[in-house]
């Protein structure tokens, strides 16, 4: 049996197996930085694509179908602009929510928190981008029909419309050690604040949908690290309280406008804790399922794995430095913990970093071709 990517993904996704287990590759969290992707195109003899955030303020600034398709990659993906919109700073060098950025070796950080003083009446007085503003639609179809009359039928996958959730923007807006303490001490400013992030989000999702949600199969939400190497970074209670209910809401106008999406939630860290919960606000799938020593990924799969789809998996900090061996060992052993029974899409638990050698690119997905075949036999 020979699947079309897009039926491999939609299997899986219904906690099947399909003929393999499916790839993914250069999602919202899941990219290849530009010194690695540069490194690459150069053992492959190729220029570059343009970028898809032209002011190239980002650590991923490339997508390139070409090696997507080298990869043998079964998703791609459709940005709703407002990432690179936002990036493109005002005359005041701030973004689109008013926040100032510096640039701190290959990264971009939050260095001015407009919300940082801010009352409970200014917090609701602060102006949040409009999807107006941000989301241009001829270039989101643009990009639909590109996908759409590729040699194969692919699944499509929406990008987030903000690189960070509800609790990273939050401290972007407020600045982190100030958001933590306003969690147990100002809880209407967290509120307050969070409320006026669902509407701008929610807002950006739906003119989204209504340009492409015929078209996706699943759409990334916008990315929280709720959890570190060792476990929670707030208390379950207080995910409870604060961040919950606005998912749910997000997740759910999400499955009114269009019913057959699957929802990505991203999440870095070891989420034992808050997986029974993502399953309660309807979420489908789950990135990044890092490995680490925290938690058992064998066993979360087996408790979870007929609720909710996991997509990652694939160390990036250990296993992708070394040699070839160590990639495919690194491979096998996230196939036979989260392959069983469908529900697994194999990829990065995280962007790819320049420290990556482009062969042992090449050799993951070699190997996750070679290894993940159904019956696995691993």
């Amino acid at each position: 049996m020979s699947l079309t990517p897009r039926e491999r993904v939609l299997t899986a996704l219904h906690h099947e197996e399909p003929d393999r287990v499916p790839l993914s590759l250069w999602g919202s969290w899941y990219g290849i930085t530009d010194r690695l992707y540069f490194s690459v195109l150069e053992t492959l003899g190729w220029a570059p694509v343009p970028p898809f955030r032209p002011a190239r303020v980002h650590s991923v600034n490339y997508y390139d179908d070409r090696l997507l398709e080298r990869l043998s990659v079964d998703v791609r993906h459709v940005d709703p602009g407002t990432i690179a919109a936002y990036s493109v700073l005002r005359p005041d060098e701030t973004d689109a929510f008013g926040i100032e950025w510096e640039t701190r070796g290959p990264y971009r950080s939050p260095s001015g928190h407009p919300l940082q003083q801010a009352t409970v009446e200014q917090v609701h007085e602060h102006r949040f981008p409009t999807a107006d503003e941000l989301i241009d639609a001829s270039r989101v179809l643009e990009r639909v029909k590109a996908v759409r009359t590729m040699e194969h039928e692919y699944a499509i996958v929406g990008r987030a419309v903000a690189s960070y959730g509800f609790f990273e923007m939050a401290q972007a807006l407020r600045r982190p050690e100030q958001l933590l303490m306003d969690l147990a001490l100002a809880p209407d400013i967290v509120s307050g604040l969070i409320g006026r992030l669902y509407d701008c989000y929610a807002d950006l999702t739906e003119r989204f949908l209504e340009v492409a949600g015929e078209y996706l199969d699943m759409i990334e939400l916008p990315g929280d690290d709720f959890a570190g190497n060792t476990g929670p970074l707030i208390s379950p209670d207080m995910f409870d309280q604060f961040f919950k209910e606005p998912y749910r809401k997000l997740i759910s106008l999400i499955k009114t406008h269009s019913p057959h999406v699957k929802v990505v939630y991203h999440s870095d860290g070891a989420m034992a804790a808050f997986l029974p919960k993502l399953v309660d606000i309807g979420a489908d799938v789950f990135h990044s399922v890092e490995p680490l020593a925290a938690w058992d990924l064998g066993k979360v799969k087996q408790q979870y794995g007929d609720r909710i789809a996991f997509m990652g998996g694939i160390d990036i900090r250990g296993a992708l430095q070394g040699d070839v061996a160590g990639v495919e060992a690194e491979v096998k052993q996230r196939l036979h913990e989260l392959g069983p029974g469908g529900g697994y899409i194999l990829g990065p638990a995280n962007h790819l970093q320049w420290d990556v050698p482009p062969q042992n690119l090449f050799a993951l997905y070699e190997a996750a071709e070679k290894y993940g075949r159904y019956p696995l036999d691993i």
